[in-house]
């Protein structure tokens, strides 16, 4: 009797032993996190994950480096489902997700952990999904931005590639757009610049120039002994012959003239294929944000140089006054534009107010996109050449010297009424190398409010 029973419990724990052993082996996922501690297979969706943030995806047992791809820990953006650019690298257990320029900023990510993923022992994983949100702002078609100033922690710095930023007098820094204290660019109207040391990608033939700027009125009184100037430039590179952004009031009595209009004047470099082709002379195209102009330019109405008066009468006058809108208010400007199309647009706050396209009318302008042009390449009789470096706070850089109206040292000689330099602040200063669309401006608009 003790002999049989002796034999059956053998026999029992033969039997699980072999059961056991034929069990299938673990492969479960431990932990999903940030290198920062931040949980993101938590029961709430993990947000505010920062752009550098590498992903480390903790098993149960090694993993198999040949399951270990970007195919199977996919991550995508939630929305259009654009797949990150990341890299995946095993150690044992761990696989760690290493973004290769960071993730997107203020984007909603998903993370699908595939089925096709493996343990070196042989198991597979069972498959999961989850999602994160950066922390941050999203720049639509960031890997497309060439420069991005900031102004943050009181720094002019390129932020986005290496072009060398220089000061030009003191530079001041303001409160920003939400309220930072210090973290805008402040410009003083008697001198103080920003500028960025020339390269091609500041003025391509498609380009998005994008920023926030703040003035007030009053400090574009002009007049007789008033001390102040009518107009002002907030920006540019190589003035007329390449692009700026020039504001002011149309009269210096608006009292007498019955109306108080402040424009914005963005001037750009284009080509004249007419009567003086040989020459290639540049024009400058007076694209103005309130300017009761036709979108439809085939009906001959503007020539190569696009100045109208605006009719202040026209209903509804969506064009007719900024002033209200740039009054001590931050203001988003943006300008497009793209060669193949052969269009320049403006968007104030988000929203398109003017495309302009130059075709065949009497002078025959036509517009092929940017480039600055100096005595070399224009056939212009200027006696210098011009300086192409971007500079903020006038419509063109300390050393340019051929355009007698923006001369930096005839300027800063004038008395106090004649100076055009910028006094405002400037924040968010960012050019792409594309056009943006008007969905993408108005997303870059609504992301940085």
């Amino acid at each position: 009797m003790i002999f049989l029973s002796v034999l059956l419990i053998a026999g029992i724990a033969v039997m699980t032993g072999c059961k056991k052993d034929e069990e299938t082996p673990e492969f479960s996922l431990v932990s999903l996190m940030t290198d920062q501690g931040l949980d993101l297979a938590g029961a709430s969706q993990a947000v505010d994950v920062p752009e550098d943030a590498l992903i480390e995806a903790v098993f149960s047992s090694d993993v198999d480096a040949a399951t270990a791809t970007a195919a199977n820990f996919m991550v995508s953006t939630s929305e259009g489902g654009v797949q990150a650019d990341y890299t995946v690298d095993v150690d044992g257990s761990k696989v760690t997700l290493i973004p290769t320029s960071g993730w997107d900023g203020g984007t909603q990510y998903s993370i699908e952990l595939s089925s096709n993923i493996s343990g070196t022992n042989g198991a597979s994983y069972s498959g999961n999904s989850l999602s994160f949100r950066t922390s941050g702002i999203f720049i639509p078609q960031k890997e497309n931005q060439v420069l991005f100033l900031s102004f943050d922690n009181q720094t002019a710095e390129d932020e986005a590639g290496e072009h060398v930023v220089n000061t030009v007098n003191t530079l001041g820094f303001s409160e920003d757009r939400r309220g930072t204290a210090e973290a805008a660019a402040y410009f003083t109207g008697e001198g103080n610049l920003v500028e960025v040391d020339y390269a091609p990608d500041l003025i391509s033939s498609s380009i998005t120039v994008s920023f926030w700027f703040k003035t007030d009125i009053a400090d574009y009184d002009g007049g007789e002994g008033t001390g102040l100037p009518q107009t002002r430039f907030v920006m540019g590179l190589a003035a007329e012959k390449g692009y700026f952004l020039e504001m002011g009031r149309r009269s210096n009595d608006p009292a007498s003239d019955g109306f108080n209009e402040i424009f914005l004047k963005l001037g750009t470099n284009q080509i004249n294929i007419g009567n003086n082709a040989a020459e290639v002379p540049s024009g400058t195209s007076w694209d103005e944000v309130n300017s009761q102009k036709s979108e439809n330019y085939e009906a001959g109405t503007t020539s190569g140089y696009s100045y109208v008066i605006p009719q202040l009468m026209e209903d509804p006058p969506n064009r007719s006054y900024v002033a209200d809108a740039v009054d001590g208010e931050w203001v988003h400007l943006v300008m497009t534009v793209d060669e193949t199309t052969q269009e320049k647009t403006i968007y104030v706050n988000g929203v398109k107010w003017l495309t302009h396209k130059w075709i065949e009318t009497g002078a025959d302008w036509l517009f092929t996109g940017l480039s600055y042009k100096d005595k070399a390449n224009d056939g212009s009789d200027w006696p210098n050449p011009i300086d192409g470096a971007l500079a903020l706070g006038n419509a063109c850089s300390q050393a340019n010297k051929a355009t007698g109206w923006c001369d930096y040292e005839t300027m800063a000689a004038n008395p106090p009424e004649t100076k055009k330099f910028f006094k405002g602040s400037l924040d968010q200063f960012r050019i792409f190398s594309v056009p943006l669309s008007d969905e993408e401006v108005s997303t870059l608009y609504n992301n940085e409010k």
